[in-house]
């Protein structure tokens, strides 16, 4: 969708006055693949980004400008929220979910649970001739079969490519049974619930990262201030006990130029 003329106008005006400040904006770089980042002196915003997009970004960063200025290690939420930041942590999260969808992991919960449920039918499929397996342990009666051979390979691995003297050969998960016509069933749904546990693992790894990443003080605080943007209503539904203490330090003029970004991108705060 085409941006408006009036989106060109503000962008340009915030980029104008966070200049003014002594910070470079640079709107002509990839950003380290992000839409944005911050670096202390500098705010980069992707050239891949549409003038709606960009503002929300250059929000979003001179929040953490701001941050950046009460704490450099923009570790605590206390020196942008107050003696409330102990409270309001769980309202803050909410604010982040409503601000970037990206954060609820929606897509990553979804493959884990859809991962979980094919790791139970195979661990079930396999325990109908081997009771005694255990979907977390190794099942010794493969290791015996596959002790010479190299399908031993894919118990670890989903693709492994094996040479010898005179050639080489690809072994995957997905043409197991081309690869070894005569191996017993029970240890195709072995091999393939090895291979679901290592796709669930880094699944699990991944959304933990999300989470630590979203978790973070600085980040809480930036997607708030965006959120501030974007709907300050909704914002004030989400967590009231933050934009109250936020709005107390706001009347001070405590958070450095913000007043004017905001009154910039026609927010009026109350």
């Amino acid at each position: 969708m085409a941006c408006s003329r009036n989106e060109t106008l503000i962008k340009s005006e915030l980029i104008r006055y966070i200049s003014s400040l002594g910070l470079t904006v640079n709107t002509v770089t990839k950003a380290r693949g992000n839409k944005g980042f911050f670096k202390e002196g500098r705010i980069d915003v992707s050239k891949t980004l549409d003038d709606s997009s960009a503002i929300r970004t250059l929000i979003h960063e001179y929040a953490h400008y701001i941050n950046y200025k009460f704490d450099k290690t923009l570790s605590s939420l206390s020196p942008v929220f107050g003696d409330e930041s102990e409270n309001i942590k769980d309202e803050l999260l909410e604010v982040t979910k409503f601000v970037d969808e990206n954060a609820l992991c929606q897509k990553l919960n979804a493959e884990n649970d859809s991962l979980k449920n094919e790791i139970k039918i195979l661990t079930d499929k396999v325990q109908k001739e081997y009771p005694d397996f255990s979907a977390n342990s190794e099942l010794k009666e493969f290791k015996k079969y596959s002790r010479w051979s190299n399908i031993g390979y894919l118990e670890k691995y989903d693709k492994v490519k094996v040479h010898s003297i005179t050639s080489s050969k690809v072994y995957s998960i997905d043409t197991i049974k081309e690869d070894f016509p005569d191996m017993p069933e029970v240890f195709v749904d072995y091999l393939k619930l090895k291979s679901k546990q290592r796709r669930r693992n880094k699944i699990l790894r991944r959304i933990s990262k999300l989470n630590k990443y979203y978790s973070e003080p600085c980040e809480l605080f930036a997607r708030f201030i965006e959120g501030i943007y974007i709907d300050i209503n909704k914002v004030k539904e989400l967590a009231p006990s933050a934009y109250e203490a936020f709005l107390k330090l706001f009347n001070k003029n405590y958070y450095h130029g913000l007043r004017e970004i905001l009154s910039i991108v026609k927010i009026l705060v109350y």
